[in-house]
């Protein structure tokens, strides 16, 4: 009989802690969100200045708006640059409005900006770097993940941007 009920004890131990262990997996367990697409933006404000240290230098504070590839969200931008002859470091914070509802997503981005010559000698630059989302509203509350992009100019102040990624919404 002692054995019967120690059997029955384990059994139900046993249960217990899979109940257990399976409700706080489920908890924990976030669904992941894959991001990918492109972005076109246009700037709507640019402050430049010239550093004066060495030839081509120059520090930009822009602002752009624009919207993904796929209609869903626009999409705002305030960038630094700090270049010299088109290479250096770009960094700033993205925006990401859903044209449904209205909720948004912040982003803040950094990378690199690089200058080459295109074969009719007109300067070309194009970034890339990493992104990490900080902050969201809505559907978008508690939003935690990161990503990667790529991008250039398709024209005077004209912005294509390749976006990939993932991210969760913690509850």
């Amino acid at each position: 009989m002692q054995i019967l009920r120690s059997k029955k004890s384990m059994l139900i131990l046993v249960t217990l802690a899979s109940i257990i262990a399976f409700g706080v997996t489920t908890a924990l367990a976030q669904e992941k969100v894959k991001v990918k697409f492109r972005a076109y933006a246009v700037t709507t404000k640019m402050e430049r200045f010239e550093v004066g240290d060495t030839e081509g230098h120059f520090v930009t504070l822009s602002e752009s708006k624009g919207v993904t590839s796929d209609g869903k969200f626009t999409r705002y931008f305030t960038s630094r640059s700090d270049l010299i002859k088109g290479n250096g470091t770009l960094s700033g914070y993205g925006k990401y409005v859903d044209i449904k509802d209205g909720d948004y997503y912040f982003s803040k981005y950094q990378g690199p900006a690089i200058a080459t010559k295109s074969p009719e000698g007109k300067l070309k630059i194009t970034f890339k770097g990493t992104y990490i989302f900080i902050k969201g509203t809505g559907k978008f509350e508690n939003i935690q993940g990161n990503g990667t992009y790529k991008g250039g100019f398709l024209g005077k102040g004209i912005i294509f941007v390749d976006v990939e990624g993932e991210y969760v919404i913690k509850k």
